[in-house]
């Protein structure tokens, strides 16, 4: 299911500063939730990208995720998400 306020799941603190550095570049941007879903899912106009944040080098990925091997890239700052999405 997606839902654009991420629907009370605890977010990762520099999930803010993502989102506003990737819309500032056009992208459009929705919060994902749910269990093994990305954090976020980014549409540039021609391509989808599933962005998965994490706060510093202490955010692990959860055991469904991990268990999963997600196909998405993590992301822990602002500059690490706009080159996953604007390369």
């Amino acid at each position: 299911m997606f839902r654009k306020g991420g629907a009370g799941k605890r977010r990762d603190a520099v999930e803010p500063a993502i989102i506003a550095a990737l819309r500032a570049q056009g992208i459009q941007v929705w919060q994902v939730s749910g269990r093994g879903l990305p954090d976020l899912l980014c549409w540039t106009g021609a391509r989808w990208v599933p962005l998965e944040v994490k706060t510093g080098v202490k955010g692990r990925l959860s055991a469904v995720q991990a268990q999963q091997q997600a196909p998405w890239e993590i992301v822990r700052s602002v500059e690490e998400a706009l080159h996953a999405v604007l390369r």
